[in-house]
């Protein structure tokens, strides 16, 4: 099994190396998937090596002129490796995750945490979630008067 991530956090990587326009110092990805492969997602950020600025991925095809169909089918493909990364623990007899957080630097240093009960214990919807991890993983703040902006507002409110 150890393997076999080995090889499937690699592909990961490089998939998500290969969707990033410019040159980058940081990537932060959150990939869910929810109890019996009901439904999952994937989304990464990362920082620019020159402005500093983070980039959500979902922006990638207006910020940098890329097509949004190549983009979707690129995303299509990152679902597929995260599916096989779930797989890898199902047919392994290991608890399931449900959401999987992957740091990666210019470096090649990786982090990766597996969360448990983060989608089944909570009322929050994908995007909620996703607003809440980057917060908490690398202190991401939506823009000023944005919805996503109130959802952390309102989840830093209820937090205190």
């Amino acid at each position: 099994m150890e393997q076999q991530l080995a090889t499937l956090y690699n592909k990961l990587a490089d998939k998500i190396i290969s969707m990033i326009p410019v040159k980058w110092n940081k990537i932060y990805y959150l990939g869910e998937v929810e109890k019996g492969k009901l439904s999952w997602s994937s989304v990464f950020y990362f920082e620019e090596i020159n402005s500093k600025e983070i980039v959500k991925s979902h922006g990638i095809p207006e910020k940098y002129n890329v097509s949004e169909k190549i983009y979707d089918e690129l995303l299509d493909e990152l679902d597929v490796i995260l599916i096989e990364i779930y797989d890898c623990f199902i047919k392994n007899n290991q608890e399931p995750w449900e959401q999987l957080s992957f740091e990666l630097d210019m470096a090649g240093k990786f982090k990766i945490d597996y969360l448990y009960n983060k989608i089944s214990n909570t009322e929050d919807d994908q995007l909620q979630r996703e607003i809440i991890w980057a917060y908490e993983t690398f202190d991401f703040k939506p823009k000023e008067g944005s919805y996503t902006r109130k959802i952390l507002e309102k989840y830093i409110a209820n937090k205190k």
